[in-house]
């Protein structure tokens, strides 16, 4: 049965119980701290040891030819020029500089909102939805009332 494989021992089901160790016709398989172990040097492949091992610790090796790995490019490394360095640079300054005054521009903006009195804010009453009393505040103009600016007009020279 030689066919050129040889044949490896998994030592986590190897009992030790020697039985492939007495059968073995070349003398290949010795115990080494209680479990077996194969000298390939020795080792012609029958695989008898294989047919005889109760816990089938004995498994085929097989053995092919290695082939060397595709070459790999290197790897080409990012070199900025001097000009994309300063430019870089002169990008964060103005960047931080603009920050700043935009920084300095908001706070002045929400520090004059903050502080204004709510009776100058220019809006009246009714366009802000507020009504007092559940009643229509009066018109603008010059009538007065509900009437949209166009209440009785007093004559002159009537003794009301």
């Amino acid at each position: 049965m030689s066919n050129g494989q040889t044949v490896w021992i998994d030592t986590e089901r190897c009992t030790g119980c020697g039985a492939c160790v007495e059968q073995c016709p070349t003398g290949a398989i010795v115990m080494v701290g209680g479990k077996a172990r194969v000298d390939e040097a020795l080792c012609k492949g029958c695989e008898v040891c294989r047919e005889l091992c109760p816990e089938d610790a004995i498994q085929p090796l097989a053995q092919g030819e290695l082939v060397a790995a595709p070459e790999r490019p290197a790897p080409t490394v990012y070199q900025p020029s001097p000009l994309a360095e300063t430019a870089g640079a002169a990008v964060v300054v103005a960047g931080a500089g603009l920050l700043t005054k935009a920084a300095g521009a908001l706070a002045r903006t929400v520090g004059h909102w903050l502080t204004r009195r709510p009776a100058s804010t220019g809006v009246s009453p009714r366009q802000s939805g507020a009504r007092a009393n559940n009643s229509y505040p009066a018109a603008g103009g010059r009538g007065g009332g509900r009437g949209g600016g166009r209440g009785r007009r007093r004559r002159g020279g009537r003794g009301r």
